[in-house]
């Protein structure tokens, strides 16, 4: 087998906020060295949330670079012949006007991935997260209020993009955060809410727990080791206070603490967790 060479090279990561530098963490997770360029002012995220961009930027480098100024772009031009992949997500024209595009920087390095995060494919309109998912139709099916599902497809979307652009041995690729989030658009899958016996949360005697017995021998086993035998044939049963079956799962659990029932479960082989956070 020929020896294989990896990573091919350095992530040129001039991303700020969330998607982006997700993406650039999701190939520094696979061993590429990826050096952070931010302007003078820095990136956003670092002082409206600093964890979250420890988060995300703790394994780059980071160098701090205005590109507005001659001196630094030709800094930055010179890190371009070693690259293997370029991040940006700058708004569309604005790596142009700043003689940074992909023609440019393909002239220095034509085995260069460039690698574009925008909103639309087709549209200079601006969003975020929530706009995204709105027009996905996906507002009501997550927690947006506390999570950015839109900004996670986009940064996986991006890095399989990259990793695609090496393959075929360089180019320019774009990645619409509109887009990548209707990739995933799946239509509901019944049962997955909460509403059935067999998978959702429950209150323990201290803290709750996740019960995802989905498949048949999963529940099975849950009742067998449970001693709940009687619900063999509830798996689908409706989650609904009144109900006897409901209100057996309610009184089961109350005999111990969530981290207790997860021990119990890893030794049983019983999809359930507590519930952290």
């Amino acid at each position: 087998m020929a020896p294989c060479a990896w990573p091919p090279g350095r992530v040129l990561d001039l991303t700020r906020l969330l998607p982006g530098p997700l993406a650039g963490k999701l190939l520094a997770d696979l061993g590429f060295p990826v050096l952070k360029v931010e302007p003078p002012r820095g990136d956003p995220l670092r002082d409206w949330a600093l964890e979250a961009y420890r988060f995300l930027n703790g394994k780059k480098e980071i160098l701090t670079l205005d590109l507005k100024r001659r001196e630094d772009r030709e800094r930055f031009l010179a890190l371009v012949p070693e690259a293997a992949i370029l991040l940006e997500a700058n708004r569309p024209g604005v790596m142009e006007r700043l003689g940074l595009g992909p023609e440019v920087l393909l002239g220095i390095n034509p085995r260069l991935v460039y690698a574009r995060l925008r909103g639309y494919p087709d549209a200079p309109d601006p969003g975020h997260d929530l706009t995204y998912l709105a027009e996905a139709g996906l507002l009501g099916r997550f927690p947006w209020r506390s999570f950015q599902f839109a900004d996670l497809a986009g940064a996986y979307a991006l890095a399989l993009t990259a990793l695609k652009g090496l393959l075929l041995g360089g180019g320019v690729y774009e990645v619409a955060l509109s887009e990548a989030v209707k990739a995933m658009a799946y239509p509901p899958i019944p049962f997955l809410d909460g509403s059935v016996l067999c998978y959702g949360i429950y209150p323990t005697r201290e803290g709750e727990v996740a019960l995802a017995a989905l498949e048949p021998h999963f529940w099975a086993r849950f009742c067998e080791e449970a001693g709940l035998r009687e619900l063999l044939s509830s798996a689908f049963d409706p989650a609904r206070p009144g109900l006897p079956p409901y209100e057996r799962l309610l009184a089961f659990f109350q005999g111990r603490t969530a981290r207790e029932w997860e021990a119990w479960a890893k030794e049983k082989g019983i999809p359930l967790r507590a519930v952290r956070g």
